[in-house]
């Protein structure tokens, strides 16, 4: 193989690891070939970690998997032998359980010699998924084929810093590597001025002098996503409640109410940009239900002094108090507060067990206190009168509450359920298929698209029946979402309705396609775009691959 060849496919290979284990590394490899693949690009998903498994997160059938290791017991050297189909513009390469002695080092002949040839004709991308941790034998040695080194990370000093060794040892193995950090379970805010996406200052700070990434080597690094955390994402959450993901649509609007009044509060001209900008992120993740019962300015002591401890800057200033005192004062602050704490106690023990409906007594307690403080915030938001945008989202709060109501329908629940394909797995107990489901997504799959949308049609004039049910009894006409002439917006009623349940149906997939109307997702395929981007801007340019075909079912 030529240098020219061997730098083509260099340019084409991503590896996607992290200096530990349980950071979401393989649910990013995942999806970052689907967003490819979405993006027509063929994509080899190469599965290198033991302790993962591509094919279980696909779910793969366990037959297709063990031909695979079959001909490799064989001492068959073919790409091909070593290739599953999943999807059109989809293969996933190597699906083994775990990788035997010596098995390392004949993956890397196999991909980026022998096959090397191949493996440029077939693929505009080349994801490889690597073991956890720098084992120079599974994980080190491939380096010097790989274009760009994808490290998945979490904010928290241990992630960080494993994180940190990681890329520094990947720098002494292959000094000209270009690496970008993928934050998963990201948070803007953290305890001791600790910075969410500052690996490696982070690591440096901990680490011998001896022993710290270089500045010259720090200026090649940067960030490509930032992944909140969803229960989406957590492929041991596989059958989500349809409630849990109303709920989180309901946290999610809540939060962002939080951040419009946040943003609009009155900065002193004394505090710089920078400081604002981290004294809002403070606000919007702190917890006033940790004060109840106190006094505005006692809640406000409280304030400063959890400030200090999360900034590195002086906070009690007469300018920080003031500000802290209008925030405390809003009255829609202490709603807001009330309803995160309920919905978040409400998703945390409706994802603690495994039921795609039924819930027991304490969850459906739960459920009652937040629809409870659910309806007084949005009586507060009615009363309060400021900001149309504030208005728009008490109207999105209460077609969400809306849709929770319904979803404790038994009829409504049937008509879910006879969506989601199932079959039977071991002593016939039926299970979700998540193989047809993330298919049905990836491959439009024009039947089952069709029976999607005449359920949205079922559902659309019982979601309108129960809004219009909430704004008599509440009083709240003024908050529902109108058309710029003054009528009822039904586009928009219908917009939430569908892209909710789109998320209901395809929950604890772990594919972005499944829940991409939410923020997590949203990140998740913005970040990988971004990605893509930035492999083609360093890939040289070349034909497009000759063998395009359709691949067969997974």
């Amino acid at each position: 193989m030529d240098f020219d060849q061997v730098e083509l496919l260099r340019s084409r290979v991503v590896a996607v690891g992290s200096g530990n284990g349980g950071v979401g590394k393989s649910t990013t490899a995942v999806n970052l070939a689907i967003v490819a693949a979405k993006q027509k690009k063929r994509v080899a998903l190469v599965d290198l970690d033991p302790l993962s498994n591509m094919a279980t997160i696909l779910d793969v059938r366990a037959d297709r998997v063990e031909r695979v290791a079959e001909r490799v017991a064989r001492g068959d050297g073919r790409l091909s032998a070593w290739t599953v189909p999943l999807f059109p513009r989809i293969d996933l390469l190597f699906p083994r359980p775990k990788l035997e002695a010596g098995e390392s080092a004949r993956l890397r002949s196999a991909l980026f010699r022998r096959s090397a040839a191949e493996l440029i004709d077939k693929y505009d991308l080349i994801v490889c998924d690597m073991p956890a941790g720098i084992g120079h034998e599974e994980n080190l040695a491939f380096l010097p084929y790989v274009g760009l080194l994808l490290v998945v990370t979490n904010p928290e000093p241990t992630s960080h810093v494993s994180a940190g060794g990681y890329v520094r040892v990947a720098l002494e193995i292959q000094d000209d590597l270009r690496i970008l950090f993928w934050h998963n379970r990201f948070k803007q805010v953290l305890p001791g001025g600790f910075g969410p996406t500052a690996v490696v200052d982070n690591y440096n700070r901990y680490v011998d002098d001896d022993l710290r990434i270089p500045e010259e080597a720090k200026a090649r690094i940067g960030t490509v996503a930032r992944v909140p955390e969803d229960p989406s994402l957590d492929l041991l959450r596989q059958s989500l409640s349809s409630e849990v993901q109303v709920l989180g649509k309901l946290l999610d609007t809540t939060n962002m109410l939080h951040r419009v009044i946040i943003a609009a509060l009155d900065f002193s001209a004394a505090i710089d940009r920078r400081l604002r900008e981290e004294l809002r992120y403070f606000l919007s993740s702190c917890r006033l239900d940790r004060v109840s019962g106190l006094d505005d300015e006692a809640v406000v002591e409280r304030l400063l002094a959890d400030a200090g401890d999360y900034l590195t800057v002086e906070t009690d200033t007469p300018e920080i108090r003031k500000t802290f005192r209008g925030y405390v004062e809003h009255p829609l602050v202490p709603p807001i507060h009330a309803a995160v704490e309920a919905l978040a106690e409400a998703i945390e023990a409706m994802t603690s067990r495994d039921r795609m409906f039924a819930h027991s007594g304490e969850e459906a307690g739960k459920l009652r206190r937040a629809r409870r403080d659910l309806t007084a915030l949005i009586d507060s938001v009615n009363a309060d009168g400021r900001g149309a945008f504030a208005r728009n989202l008490g109207g999105m709060l209460i077609c969400y509450l809306s849709l929770l109501m319904i979803m404790e329908s038994r009829r409504v629940r049937t008509l879910l359920a006879d969506l989601v394909p199932i079959r039977a797995r071991e002593k016939g107990r039926p299970v979700k298929d998540r193989r047809m489901l993330i298919r049905n997504l990836v491959v439009r799959n024009a039947e089952y698209h069709k029976r999607y949308f005449e359920l949205v049609k079922t559902l659309f004039p019982v979601v309108l029946k129960q809004v219009n049910r909430l704004v008599d009894r509440g009083g709240w006409s003024r908050l529902l979402l109108r058309s710029s002439d003054g009528a009822v917006n039904r586009n928009a009623y219908l917009k939430i309705l569908t892209q909710t349940l789109h998320d209901v149906l395809h929950a604890g997939l772990g594919v972005y396609v499944g829940f991409r109307y939410n923020t997590a997702g949203r990140a998740i395929e913005e970040g990988a775009k971004r990605l893509i981007g930035i492999v083609e801007s360093i890939s040289p340019p070349t034909a497009a691959p000759r063998h395009d075909s359709e691949s067969t079912d997974a």
